[in-house]
């Protein structure tokens, strides 16, 4: 379901916060703000963030996932919507104006969207010297292939593609679990990035995009509760106990040092975290 409502309001007849349930109470039904206030007193609204004028919560509802609600206000409008089965302005939505009316909300500020460098497919053929291309042309893995695309010759050319910053690792992956926004499909495109970069022999950038794992995910607060990358971390364990085995001096100095500083802090409580970093160098 998604249900929008649009409503204009002169600046200074109307504070949002405050009086939003006031100037929403139209658009909902008796049943619905009785069963939304139920839900609010029941505790069903988990969660409640605000990032500028909008709001993103979640609510349990009858599902075994929770509801997400999404509030906006900009410029004397608001709008809401839930991705609930019901066709008009709805009871989770209404528990959630509950909240950001008595000020139940954590107001946070997402990290700067970071653009992933990109170059043409054209461009980055142009730049594999003939002999490497040739070579690879002529493989069985090249000749059984009809179509060539730019994820699969990012298997064998990574040192040819543009390397990311650790800010666009670590900014995305925040940002997508902080919203709860496809974050399982991002890390899995992490941790095949990585197994290319071992494969090319760059460990330097696959170690950089373990560190951002680990620290995007310890940094929202999910390292010890998500079930994902906890189911991940073996693999990632996997990965870094190879890149140290493979890295140069510089390298593992650097491995060296970020294991010193996540056992300082008792590698954030996080139990499988541990296991997986004294497995290094044995």
């Amino acid at each position: 379901m998604d249900n929008i409502e649009d409503i204009s309001l002169e600046p200074d007849e109307y504070d949002f916060e405050k009086n939003i349930l006031d100037f929403c109470d139209d658009d909902f039904g008796y049943q619905i703000k009785e069963r939304g206030r139920y839900y609010y007193n029941m505790g069903n609204v988990l969660s409640c963030y605000k990032v500028g004028n909008s709001y993103y919560a979640k609510v349990q509802g009858s599902s075994a996932d929770p509801y997400k609600v999404i509030i906006q206000y900009d410029d004397c409008e608001y709008n809401y919507s839930c991705n609930c089965p019901y066709d008009a302005p709805c009871k989770h939505e209404y528990a959630t104006l509950m909240a950001i009316s008595n000020g139940e909300y954590s107001s946070i500020e997402l990290k700067p969207d970071v653009e992933k460098s990109i170059s043409d497919i054209q461009d980055i053929i142009a730049s594999i010297p003939a002999d490497k291309l040739k070579e690879f042309l002529l493989s069985p893995e090249s000749l059984n292939t009809v179509h060539y695309n730019k994820k699969f010759m990012e298997k064998y050319f990574q040192k040819y593609f543009p390397k990311q910053d650790y800010d666009y690792y670590y900014n995305n992956l925040y940002n997508c679990l902080i919203l709860d926004n496809n974050y399982t499909e991002l890390l899995d495109d992490f941790l095949e990035s990585i197994n290319n970069y071992i494969y090319n022999d760059i460990f330097d950038e696959g170690f950089k995009i373990i560190k951002c794992i680990i620290e995007a995910y310890n940094d929202t607060k999910l390292l010890n509760s998500d079930n994902y990358i906890i189911s991940k971390l073996p693999q990632i364990g996997m990965f870094l106990r190879v890149i140290y085995r493979k890295a140069n001096k510089n390298l593992k100095s650097e491995i060296s040092r970020y294991i010193d500083l996540l056992s300082s802090n008792k590698f954030y409580n996080n139990y499988y975290l541990e296991d997986i970093i004294i497995q290094i160098g044995n």
